[in-house]
C-alpha cells in the first residue's frame, strides 16, 4: 500500500489524495463496513451536537498508514490512536473566542496547555483548526466532549483506543489542512 500511495502522491494534486484516501472513503479502521461507520458517526454526532456528515476519521485510522510528513508512513496498529475531524464553525468560534480571551486564566494553565494555546495562536488558527487533544478539558464544552470520547471508547472499532478531536471551521479548512500535509509529504518523496 505504501508504494501505491507514494506514487499517487507524486502523480496527483494533494486535494485529490486527501479526497481519495481520507475524506471520501470508509476509513481503514472500519474494514469497508459502511453501516458500522455511519452508525459510529451518528452516535458521536448525537453526543457532541454535530451532524454526522460533518465528522470524519483522519490519520492512519483512515488510510491504514500515516500521511503525516513526520511519521514516515507509519502503519496503523492496535496501539494507534483515532483522529477525528469535526467540521463545526460553531464549536470552532466558541473555542477560538475562549482561547483568545483567556486573560488571567492563562497563568493557571498547565505547561502543556499553555504550549498548546501558543501553538494555536502561532499556527493552528491560521489553518482554521482547533486541536483539542491537550486542551479539551479547558474548553467550554470540554466536559461534554470528554464524555463523548468515553462513550466512543466503549464500542468497536474504537474500543479502548485514544480518540482525539480536531475541530475545523469549515470543510475548506479541513481539506486545506490535510492537503498541506500531503504536499509536504510529496516534497519529501520527490527529494529522496
Amino acid at each position: 500500500m505504501k508504494e501505491q500511495i507514494s506514487q499517487e502522491i507524486v502523480d496527483y494534486h494533494p486535494n485529490y489524495i486527501s479526497s481519495k484516501w481520507i475524506l471520501e472513503r470508509i476509513p481503514f479502521i472500519f474494514n469497508d463496513d459502511l453501516d458500522q461507520y455511519i452508525d459510529w458517526k451518528e452516535r458521536l454526532g448525537s453526543y457532541i451536537g454535530v451532524d454526522a456528515k460533518a465528522i470524519a476519521i483522519t490519520g492512519s485510522a483512515a488510510v491504514g498508514i500515516s500521511l503525516n510528513p513526520d511519521k514516515d508512513f507509519r502503519e496503523f496498529t492496535e496501539k494507534s490512536d483515532i483522529d477525528v475531524a469535526i467540521v463545526s464553525g460553531h464549536h470552532f468560534d466558541i473555542s477560538w473566542h475562549y482561547l483568545r480571551n483567556l486573560g488571567p486564566k492563562r497563568h493557571r494553565l498547565k505547561r502543556v496547555e499553555k504550549e498548546s494555546v501558543k501553538d494555536h495562536r502561532e499556527r493552528l488558527i491560521y489553518w482554521g483548526t482547533i486541536a483539542t487533544d491537550k486542551i479539551i478539558q479547558i474548553l467550554p464544552f470540554g466536559k461534554e466532549w470528554m464524555n463523548a470520547i468515553d462513550q466512543m471508547r466503549k464500542i468497536d472499532p474504537t474500543k479502548d483506543r485514544d480518540i482525539n478531536f480536531r475541530i475545523y471551521k469549515d470543510f475548506e479548512s479541513l481539506r486545506e489542512y490535510q492537503s498541506d500535509c500531503i504536499g509536504k509529504l510529496k516534497d519529501i518523496i520527490i527529494s529522496t
